[in-house]
């Protein structure tokens, strides 16, 4: 019942009865209560480092993305995820939400780190290797049943038998043979001669036998344990007791000391055995090819192991996934396209139709940009205009997202470099001199560069409204996130705004990016307010109450479907107001009813 329970994950219960079959003084050999001992010491250290793992992840969870305190909280979540990796370092989970919460926190090296290890935790996962072997009889060493020199048999015949030793004739008593202890010589009143002999045992008296019968079970108590060390430590007891009279018999002591012998030359083969089988499953597990066992389709023949849909092979399979895209994003940051785009391929080999792999690997292989290939402004600025006003509805609208079939991202983001990829986010610096633009005294040649990057990010605005247009959220999502971290200087202040509304939008409608909308929503929050402080930039207040209202709409949606129900209606309740204000701009702006 205890392993059932554990696999079912309830350590409690688990642990529980695991403890209740080592009350049990009897049921369990040696080897059996050393294996109970030892997998109740992992249940313990699981449960444990269970604890910990639900309060990192709830710590990690409560992380908004951009927010101020991030860095402080992912600290302490994984201040809690190292206690529980040290509770139990063999658990292949805690590796793997480490390892995504490390990812948040920058630290890309160490992501990686954890990453390969939770790989190799999931090569111990139980599977069924090969064929089991076929079971063996236990060896029990049963104790002998120590001689009783106090015992006495019914049959009086029998007992004479025991009770005298040897007879001898003749001689001086001084001249007799020596005896055992227990024994000793007396006249042999049957025979006429005066020099007869004999060799009975000697009387006790009732309180030596009673010590003597207690040290005998006790001594043979010590035996069913079958545990030597414990035997020989008593057996140095009993032999003082022995010396004193009052302890077992010598042959009693021979007993216990060739019990314990057997008992040790055992206990010498089981570890051989027991090495013998750490070797083979570590041999096992060096030899177990990971990628080949939670591929989508196996090679070879015949497959041992579990099958596709079995939970154990499903949840490795999901973990396998999502710790090889979390590796290829810190392979991304740290500039290794190669490493990148191997953990990506691996992804695809387990699960074909995963789609952040497929669009990540695609993103990673695009040619770089030209601005020859870009569409003319000319032709997609009718389309752009209109889908760039309806980028920004004043609440959340449900997805109605298509497939990918039939649409093809963006070419024109670049392989190898990091700042166009949407996961690298620009600095508050970069930002703040892309609204001041360069010094004046850069020169015509920074004129012209400035002129030619104006074009460029027309062009990618067009096409990028151009997919959303055709419901190719990805790859809008994409040029929009290219053009926001190549641009030196916006054309106007509506430009940028627009690109930061609209790649949130992208977001909300690409779903399963909840971390990633909140934080684009946020940055285009913070960038209305920069530019209401400045006066607006051009840009009318009611243009910059809409643009508000659309990114709290969708950060509140997100919140509610990360269950912060908190800060979801806070945000639902500032837009209630920023409504408020732009039906009372348009009373102020509507002619009054003619006379």
């Amino acid at each position: 019942m205890g392993t059932a329970y554990l696999w079912l994950g309830a350590f409690g219960k688990a642990e529980a009865h695991f403890g209740k079959a080592l009350e049990l003084e009897e049921g369990l050999d040696i080897d059996e209560r050393r294996a109970v001992k030892e997998d109740l010491a992992r249940i313990q250290d699981a449960k444990n480092a269970l604890v910990l793992k639900e309060k990192a992840d709830s710590a990690a969870e409560r992380v908004p993305l951009g927010c101020e305190r991030e860095k402080e909280a992912l600290e302490s979540a994984l201040e809690l995820y190292d206690a529980a990796s040290a509770a139990d370092p063999n658990c292949a989970v805690i590796y793997a939400n480490r390892s995504f919460a490390r990812l948040r926190a920058g630290r890309s090296e160490a992501c990686i780190d954890d990453g390969k290890a939770a790989l190799e935790k999931l090569k111990e996962w139980p599977t069924a290797r090969r064929a089991p072997k076929r079971p063996v009889l236990a060896a029990r060493l049963d104790p002998p049943f120590l001689d009783d020199p106090t015992f006495k048999h019914p049959d009086e015949v029998k007992q004479g038998e025991v009770d005298w030793l040897m007879k001898h004739g003749g001689g001086n008593w001084k001249d007799l043979p020596s005896l055992p202890p227990e024994y000793e010589w007396v006249k042999d009143v049957a025979e006429k001669q005066d020099n007869a002999w004999i060799a009975i045992r000697k009387k006790m008296p009732k309180v030596t036998i009673d010590a003597i019968r207690r040290a005998t079970s006790k001594l043979q108590d010590v035996l069913y344990s079958r545990n030597p060390r414990v035997i020989r430590a008593h057996l140095e007891v009993a032999i003082e007791e022995n010396k004193a009279g009052e302890g077992p018999s010598n042959k009693a002591l021979r007993q216990s000391e060739e019990y314990a012998e057997k008992l040790e030359v055992h206990e010498k083969e089981r570890e051989a055995e027991r090495e013998e089988e750490r070797t083979e499953a570590i041999r096992e597990i060096e030899d177990f090819d990971l990628d080949e066992a939670v591929a989508a389709v196996r090679s070879g023949v015949a497959q041992t192991g579990f099958g596709h849909g079995h939970p154990v092979e499903r949840t490795r399979r999901r973990l396998f996934v999502k710790v090889l895209l979390r590796s290829a994003r810190a392979h991304e940051a740290i500039g290794d396209r190669e490493a990148a785009l191997s953990d990506l391929r691996r992804v695809l080999r387990a699960e074909p139709e995963n789609p952040e792999a497929k669009r990540r690997l695609a993103s990673l292989v695009a040619p770089e940009p030209t601005p020859a290939a870009a569409p003319s402004p000319e032709a997609l600025a009718p389309a752009a205009e209109a889908n760039l006003g309806q980028a920004m509805p004043l609440a959340p609208t449900a997805s109605t997202t298509q497939g990918e079939a039939g649409h093809s991202g963006p070419r024109s983001l670049g392989p190898g470099d990091d700042s166009a990829h949407p996961s690298v986010s620009s600095t508050a610096g970069e930002k703040r001199e892309r609204r001041r633009g360069p010094p004046a005294d850069e020169g015509d040649e920074d004129e012209e560069e400035k002129s030619t990057d104006h074009n460029s990010i027309s062009q990618l605005v067009s096409a990028a409204a151009e997919y959303m247009r055709k419901n190719d959220y990805e790859g809008a999502l994409q040029v929009y996130s290219y053009v926001q971290s190549r641009a030196k200087v916006w054309d106007s202040p509506l430009t940028e705004l627009r690109v930061l509304s609209n790649r949130a939008l992208c977001l909300q409608r690409i779903r399963g990016r909840l971390p990633e909308l909140i934080a684009a929503c946020n940055e285009a929050l913070r960038r209305i307010a920069e530019l209401r402080r400045d006066g607006g930039e051009g840009i009318t207040e009611e243009m910059l109450l809409r643009m508000q209202s659309a990114c709290l709409s969708r950060r509140g949606n997100a919140y509610m479907q990360q269950r912060k129900t908190e800060e979801g209606n806070r945000d639902l309740a500032e837009v209630r107001q920023v409504l408020a204000q732009i039906e009372e701009l348009s009373a102020r702006e509507r002619p009054p009813p003619a006379g």
